[in-house]
């Protein structure tokens, strides 16, 4: 479903980092995968994970090595800052703020790359969002029971309801 580009995207176009006196959109994806590969260094280093054989991977780093429950764990340990923050790249090295923030925003990334529009633009979905177009409809909207867009969705036009006149 590809949702890996949706993640991809996201760490690259919406979190924004302030440097000094400006705020500006930082790409976080290589760094974010840096972050993830040096934490699961670490656990694999203090024996709390195993690595699979590198064989088994289909290249990548350390974090790809993991099985499924150890990159979850990965995940908890670096969201719980219970790895040393000096070991890990810039802009995450001492920040454990920043670190807590990324490890949420793949959680969501990955959720709402799932379950949104995403998978069913197809071929179109690295396009601008004006260009985008909806090939298919998406697994997700399935398993959620979503009907589907409808171009009849009524605007808020206000409260159906008026105040009674008040008397003191």
């Amino acid at each position: 479903m590809q949702v890996h580009d949706y993640v991809t995207d996201g760490l690259n176009r919406y979190i924004t980092i302030q440097q000094q006196l400006y705020q500006h959109s930082v790409p976080l994806a290589y760094p974010t995968a840096i972050m993830l590969d040096a934490a699961a260094t670490q656990l694999v280093n203090s024996h709390q994970v195993q690595s699979l054989p590198q064989a088994l991977s289909a290249g990548g780093g350390m974090f790809s090595r993991l099985s499924r429950e150890d990159r979850l764990q990965t995940l908890y340990t670096l969201e719980n800052l219970g790895i040393d923050l000096y070991l890990l790249p810039p802009p995450f090295q001492n920040n454990g703020g920043m670190v807590k923030h990324v490890i949420d925003a793949l959680n969501r990334f990955s959720m709402f790359g799932y379950y949104s529009e995403w998978p069913g633009y197809g071929s179109s979905r690295l396009h601008p969002p004006n260009d985008r177009r909806l090939e298919f409809f998406p697994p997700g909207w399935q398993q959620a029971g979503y009907p589907g867009v409808s171009l009849g969705y009524r605007d808020f036009r206000g409260f159906l309801f008026t105040m009674a006149e008040v008397r003191i």
